[in-house]
């Protein structure tokens, strides 16, 4: 039975060499990923510890952003929390899901979550989505009855999937505009929980 060695060239090949002098290369490929973001900005007409306990409420996200179908927060860990879109596409319905887990938060400043890896799943197209991605919602007090609020989500696509991902931007970003003018709207028209009240 022959015995196998390898060694690395200067070109970054690996060969593969055998006692019976015989060589299979392969090329050594990694794979490259890039993290893309889409942003979006409001002023809130409502203090900003209104605001602050509002967007504690993970659960309670679907009411100004609908594209996402539900947020569940795990009751054994309250740190940890699953994400389902659902829709129609291509003539079928889907459902992608993944669990985020909340970092570290500035209080009045900075809520920020990531993706856990190998959370993902679905249904249908979503099945075979495997996208890391992670958010923060950043809070700046303009005075004591308003803030301004930003929220990034960002997501990690493949190098060659980039310039689809760019071109795609403004489109999302439109989107998480009219997300951010809705929770405006809500939170000024009192119609949103803060996660004070709830507690």
């Amino acid at each position: 039975r022959p015995m196998n060695f390898a060694r690395r060239t200067g070109s970054g090949n690996l060969v593969r060499l055998t006692r019976g002098n015989e060589r299979k290369r392969r090329s050594v490929s990694p794979a490259y990923a890039q993290w893309l973001d889409s942003k979006a900005i409001v002023d809130v007409p409502v203090p900003i510890e209104q605001c602050w306990g509002m967007w504690l409420r993970r659960e309670a996200i679907p009411q100004w952003m609908p594209w996402v179908a539900s947020v569940e927060v795990d009751l054994e860990d309250n740190e940890v929390s699953t994400w389902k879109l659902a829709t129609e596409a291509f003539g079928q319905n889907w459902e992608f899901s993944w669990q985020a887990r909340n970092l570290p938060p500035l209080k009045q400043k900075l809520i920020h979550w990531r993706s856990i890896d190998g959370s993902m799943g679905g249904s249908g197209i979503g099945s075979a989505i495997q996208v890391k991605n992670k958010g923060a919602v950043k809070f700046r007090r303009k005075d004591e009855k308003s803030c301004e609020i930003q929220l990034v989500i960002s997501y990690e696509v493949p190098e060659l999937l980039v310039p689809v991902g760019q071109a795609l931007g403004p489109f999302v970003d439109g989107i998480l505009q009219t997300d951010m003018d809705r929770f405006r709207d809500m939170a000024t028209s009192g119609k949103l929980a803060t996660y004070e009240d709830m507690s």
